[in-house]
């Protein structure tokens, strides 16, 4: 695969193929899409539960100081900021006095439970800067990572058995560790962006972040082994920033990162996807490109392309530009491709991601869906609506739901089903049965999906009033409430293990 950007876009009643083989275009007329896209009934999904986290969570004055978004809680890169185990539902935030808080529930239906720790202080107006958490299911510890864009890591793990023991365990800051700078027995870059945990079916607990800055950065992995209670030495580094050199529009640029999708086990296979930023003479969105995505049955050790091929080894040869295959969906630059979307997997080998791009032929912003086959054939297609930045889980018949910012930033949600040779998907909107607003982009919570068929929605409210000001340091906005929204499909199928 050469790193020449190609144009891999459906247009209305035809279709561009990429240069490689293994990718192919359904022919699809953008009309016949369109009549496709009608509401469902509304009984098909009910809100079970609402609850209030926390009635006034942090938000920021518009203003000089305040980058990417009038909230931090609830960002598109924020994989996890809502978590289940064993009957009980954690979930982190920052609230109005910029304390970092984590609170659980029992479920269906407690009561949140609040922690406020006082030993760090909020002080940027940067909505990069997500708090997220993560369960180690072996030894019952909770990790939290929080507050930083290109800085130090802040850290902090629980005593061991406070997520396996929470109707006896003393639910308060004592229960937790203070704000570390290090992963145990792993010191990671000194430059941390956009962590996330996520479970490994052997019951570890993964981290992802990205090292260095936008444009410029490597994509690193780390694993907490819950039976030596301490996170793993060798691992690290499995993307590269600086290898291969990028040229398009008459530039060429020696450096670039990473911006990924959700990462997600399905069964034991490891599945990441991804887009490349480039940096010619700045980072900027429009020099991002070409979807990406590589694979892992070793917990992240080893890395294979679509076809089965290793293209990298975490911690020593790691993936990069010109790695053959890694491109499965060739998307030149100037397409306002958007970054941190949505990814689902599933245990036959498929998977899906839907992101925001342009169009070939209108020029106008709307979803793109890319998927694998069973058979490791990625296909694509142009959608006839768009949003916010979204996110995606499924059901095990393989119907998706995308999840995502819609009209009037309200919660928002669709459904997509396949034709019987899954060479195009069908895109309804759903009816949603409440009017939820939305000041940042809508999270499920992925692992109470899989569990319970329960589709939780971790959302912070638009403020009521928007706050101007024109001071070049940190100003409070109106606070707003954060949410957990629950709903379930009437009539659920069995859902992916």
């Amino acid at each position: 695969m050469t790193n020449t950007p190609q144009k891999q876009i459906l247009t209305a009643g035809r279709t561009t193929r990429p240069r490689s083989p293994r990718l192919t275009l359904p022919i699809l007329l953008g009309a016949l899409v369109l009549s496709c896209f009608t509401p469902l009934k509304a009984g098909e999904l009910e809100l079970i539960h609402t609850s209030i986290v926390d009635a006034k969570a942090l938000s920021f004055a518009s203003g000089p100081a305040t980058r990417f978004g009038n909230v931090v809680n609830g960002r598109t890169h924020q994989q996890s900021p809502l978590v289940t185990s064993r009957g009980y539902q954690y979930a982190t935030w920052f609230d109005a006095v910029r304390r970092l808080c984590i609170a659980r529930r029992k479920l269906p239906t407690g009561k949140w439970e609040t922690i406020r720790f006082n030993d760090h202080h909020f002080k940027s107006n940067d909505s990069h800067n997500t708090a997220v958490l993560g369960i180690c299911e072996i030894d019952g510890t909770i990790h939290m990572a929080f507050d930083h864009h290109s800085s130090r890591l802040n850290y902090r793990i629980s005593k061991p058995g406070v997520a396996h023991h929470p109707e006896s365990v003393r639910w308060d800051a004592s229960a937790f560790s203070g704000v570390l700078h290090t992963l145990g027995s792993v010191t990671p870059d000194k430059k941390c962006t956009y962590p996330r945990f996520f479970n490994a079916p052997n019951g570890n607990l993964m981290l992802y972040y990205r090292a260095v800055t936008s444009g410029n950065g490597h994509g690193m992995i780390e694993e907490y082994n819950g039976d030596r209670q301490d996170w793993t030495p060798g691992l690290g580094q499995f993307i590269a920033r600086d290898l291969g050199t990028f040229s398009a529009a008459g530039e060429s640029s020696k450096y670039r990162c990473p911006y990924m999708n959700t990462l997600s086990y399905a069964g034991d296979r490891l599945h990441a996807t991804w887009i490349w930023r480039d940096r010619f003479d700045r980072t900027h969105p429009k020099n991002q490109h070409d979807l990406c995505y590589a694979y892992s049955d070793d917990h992240g050790r080893t890395w294979h392309n679509s076809d089965g091929k290793v293209i990298g080894r975490t911690g020593k040869s790691s993936i990069h530009l010109n790695s053959p295959g890694l491109v499965v969906s060739p998307i030149p630059t100037q397409m306002d491709l958007s970054n941190q979307n949505a990814q689902y997997a599933y245990p036959d080998g498929s998977v899906h991601v839907v992101h925001l791009q342009r169009n070939d032929s209108t020029r106008k912003r709307s979803y793109h869906h890319h998927w694998r086959t069973k058979d490791g054939v990625w296909r694509s297609q142009a959608l006839p609506f768009s949003g916010g930045r979204p996110k995606l889980v499924g059901t095990r018949d393989q119907t998706l739901l995308l999840i995502y910012s819609g009209q009037g930033d309200r919660v928002a949600m669709a459904q997509g089903r396949a034709n019987s040779d899954r060479t195009a998907w069908t895109w309804s909107n759903i009816r949603m049965p409440s009017n939820a607003s939305c000041a940042g982009d809508p999270l499920p919570d992925l692992t109470r999906w899989e569990a319970e068929e329960v589709l939780s929605i971790y959302s912070q409210e638009k403020p009521q009033k928007l706050i101007r000001t024109q001071k070049s340091e940190p100003v409070d906005g109106m606070p707003s409430a954060l949410k957990v929204l629950d709903y379930r499909l009437k009539a659920p199928s069995q859902l992916a293990r």
